[in-house]
C-alpha cells in the first residue's frame, strides 16, 4: 500500500483524541484578522462553473474507462450540516468504491513514542514552557470556551494546543472530517465498498512531534492558536459556503494549514500544500489505473490553488469537467 505523507497527516490530525469538556456554548469572540485565512489564490474559473449547481463543488476526472469523482472540502465545518446530497448520493450509487484517508498503522513503537511525547515531566508544567505571551493566550483562549486551562498543565505544548484544538472545535459543533465522514455514512447505507488511500506510520508523525525544536513548538502553537481563533469564528460562513459551491467565500472563511505545516516540519503552509497537492495528484492517478468510478474528497485548497492538483491532471492530459447530474 502506498503512503501519502501530507495527506496522512490531515488524516493524523483530524483523527487527534477528543479529551470530554464542559458543552456549555462559548461567547461570541471577535473575529481576528483575515490574514489567518487560507493562502494562494484559486483558479476563478472553477468557481464561476461550480456554482450552478446544487451542493457542495463535484469534479470529475476521465481517463478511458476510468472516472474519479472528487468532492472538494474545507478545513474545518460545522458538524451534522444538512447540505444537499442529491447529486453525491446518485454518483455513489453508480460509484465501484469510496477512497477515504490514509489510515494509521500504529504498533507497539508508536504508543511508547506517544507516551514519551504527551507528558511535561514530574517537575515541568506547560506554561512554564511556553513565552509568557503565548501563555497567557493559551490560558484565555481556553477559558473563553470554557475549558479548564489546567487540564493541560502536564502536556508538552504541541500536543497540549492540538487538544485544545479538538476542545474548542467540539465546543463549537465543528468538525475536522467531513464532508468525508459523512461521503462513509452515505457509502455504507448503499452497500459502496470503500478503502484507504494509503496508510501512514503513527511513530513517525508522533517521532517528529517529540524531536521539534522549541523555537519551532512555539511557532506551531501560535500558529494554532490563530488557526482556532479565525476557524471559530468563520466556520458557519465557510460551511455554508462550501455547500452552495461558493468557492471564492469557502476560502475567504477557511483557516491556512500552519498547524499541520509545523507539524510536517514544512517551511510554510505553502510547503505543506506542495507536498498535499503531488499526494492528492498520485492518489487520483493511482484510482485512474483500474477501471471503473471512484469517489474521493480533497481540500479546495489543493484542488484549486494554482497549479494545484486539477491543473495537473489537466496538464497530464486527464478530462476534468464537473459532471452534469
Amino acid at each position: 500500500m502506498r503512503t501519502f505523507p501530507a495527506l496522512a497527516l490531515l488524516a493524523a490530525l483530524s483523527a487527534v483524541p477528543a479529551f470530554a469538556q464542559d458543552t456549555t456554548p462559548a461567547p461570541a469572540q471577535t473575529p481576528p484578522p483575515a490574514s489567518n485565512a487560507a493562502p494562494d489564490d484559486w483558479n476563478t474559473t472553477e468557481v464561476t462553473i461550480v456554482a450552478k449547481f446544487k451542493g457542495p463543488a463535484l469534479w470529475r476526472v476521465k481517463k478511458g474507462p476510468s472516472e474519479v469523482y472528487i468532492v472538494g472540502g474545507v478545513p474545518v465545518m460545522l458538524r451534522h450540516f444538512d447540505w444537499d446530497r442529491e447529486r453525491i448520493g446518485h454518483i455513489l450509487d453508480q460509484t465501484n468504491v469510496l477512497l477515504v484517508g490514509p489510515k494509521a498503522k500504529a504498533g507497539p513503537l508508536a504508543l511508547i513514542e506517544w507516551t514519551m511525547v504527551k507528558g511535561t515531566g514530574p517537575f515541568s508544567n506547560l506554561y512554564s514552557q511556553l513565552p509568557p505571551d503565548t501563555a497567557s493566550r493559551f490560558k484565555a483562549l481556553a477559558v473563553a470556551n470554557g475549558i479548564d486551562p489546567k487540564i493541560y498543565a502536564k502536556d508538552t505544548p504541541v500536543l497540549a494546543v492540538m487538544k485544545l484544538r479538538e476542545a474548542v472545535y467540539d465546543k463549537h459543533g465543528l468538525s475536522t472530517s467531513d464532508p468525508e465522514k459523512m461521503l462513509v455514512f452515505m457509502a455504507r447505507d448503499r452497500k459502496t465498498p470503500m478503502k484507504p488511500i494509503g496508510s501512514y506510520s503513527a511513530a513517525s508523525l508522533i517521532g517528529k512531534v517529540g524531536a521539534m525544536p522549541k523555537a519551532a513548538r512555539n511557532q506551531c502553537v501560535d500558529d494554532t492558536l490563530n488557526e482556532i481563533d479565525f476557524a471559530v469564528s468563520h466556520a458557519v460562513a465557510a460551511t455554508h459556503a462550501w455547500a452552495t459551491a461558493d468557492l471564492a467565500g469557502a476560502r475567504a472563511n477557511s483557516p491556512n494549514s500552519a498547524t499541520l505545516a509545523c507539524i510536517e516540519g514544512a517551511d510554510s503552509t505553502r510547503g505543506l500544500l506542495d507536498q498535499a497537492t503531488n499526494d492528492a495528484v498520485k492518489a487520483i492517478d493511482d484510482a485512474l489505473s483500474k477501471p471503473g468510478k471512484t469517489v474521493v474528497t480533497f481540500p479546495l485548497a489543493v484542488l484549486l490553488r494554482s497549479n494545484g492538483a486539477l491543473d495537473q491532471l489537466r496538464a497530464q492530459g486527464a478530462e476534468v469537467s464537473v459532471p452534469d447530474m
